[in-house]
């Protein structure tokens, strides 16, 4: 069952949402001097990014 905060929301809205929470995560970890995992939530980051833009780019077929 969805979560009733992410209620109306499109799949590409939550993953740029996810896209810079993770970014704003692996700055923080850096800054900890936590380099892999700082690396590890900008990959994530970086595909949270591909799926955004994948969603932005769908388009429903007729009918």
């Amino acid at each position: 069952m969805p979560s009733p905060s992410l209620t109306g929301f499109s799949p590409a809205e939550t993953a740029h949402y996810t896209e810079e929470m993770l970014d704003s995560l692996s700055r923080i970890a850096l800054r900890q001097g936590q380099s892999l995992l700082a690396h590890l939530l900008a990959l994530a980051a970086v595909e949270a990014k591909i799926q955004s833009n994948q969603g932005d780019h769908e388009t429903a077929l007729p009918g």
